[in-house]
């Protein structure tokens, strides 16, 4: 898969980086308060979609805020409709540990908590790797013509993960494995979390306009 490397220095490259990535920053750091979560959305969106269309440099301004909010919140609709279906399974799990709190006859409840949370894991686990998997395609999905029906067309995106799954499971992999250190970054040492959040789901954001571009072109969906 070629570009692998450029992924990880490419935000370095760009002359104007440090303005970016510090604006950045102060919008990953609006996040934690909701505000920012459009924003930064629409950036990272944007990064794909430059990666795929081969726009220099992949780091886009941060002018037109308001065409990233949009952007960002459509694609935030996108993926809190793939989240849908463990926020509602999590909801009898809530309503049977909080009945089981108040009922003076908790045990039945409590077993009953136990066993559904065991089934919930169940469900929830392998729907959440697949997730994972299918995450850098629904986001391209998305980037490429700004459609939510386009993110959503569940079919196409099997489809193209199963044409081109070895390149997606890298891609997978090594923003999953970026995230993840970015969040323990965040818990553990506090320093420079901003950064290193941003940094991650920025190159997550370039891979995904990679993985567009190394689609067997004879499965080519787009």
């Amino acid at each position: 898969m070629k570009d692998l490397g450029r992924a990880f220095a490419f935000p370095f490259k760009d002359p104007d980086w440090v303005a970016k990535t510090l604006l950045g920053a102060l919008f990953t750091a609006l996040s934690f308060l909701l505000i920012g979560i459009p924003f930064v959305a629409g950036y990272f969106v944007q990064v794909t979609q430059r990666v795929m269309r081969r726009e220099e440099p992949p780091m886009p301004t941060w002018s037109g805020l308001g065409e990233k909010f949009w952007l960002g919140l459509r694609f935030c609709v996108v993926y809190g409709l793939y989240l849908a279906p463990v926020l509602l399974l999590l909801i009898p799990l809530l309503v049977l540990a909080a009945a089981a709190e108040i009922s003076g006859d908790s045990d039945v409840l409590a077993l009953m908590t136990v066993i559904y949370s065991f089934g919930y894991t169940l469900a929830v686990i392998p729907y959440s790797l697949a997730l994972t998997l299918a995450t850098p395609i629904i986001l391209y999905r998305f980037a490429d013509r700004g459609r939510i029906s386009d993110a959503l067309d569940v079919r196409t995106v099997i489809r193209e993960f199963r044409h081109n799954w070895q390149n997606a499971l890298v891609v997978a992999l090594i923003s999953l494995g970026l995230q993840s250190f970015a969040s323990v970054g965040a818990i553990v040492l506090l320093v420079g979390m901003l950064f290193t959040i941003w940094y991650a789901y920025l190159v997550s954001a370039f891979l995904a306009g990679v993985l567009y571009r190394e689609r067997p072109e004879e499965h080519s969906l787009s």
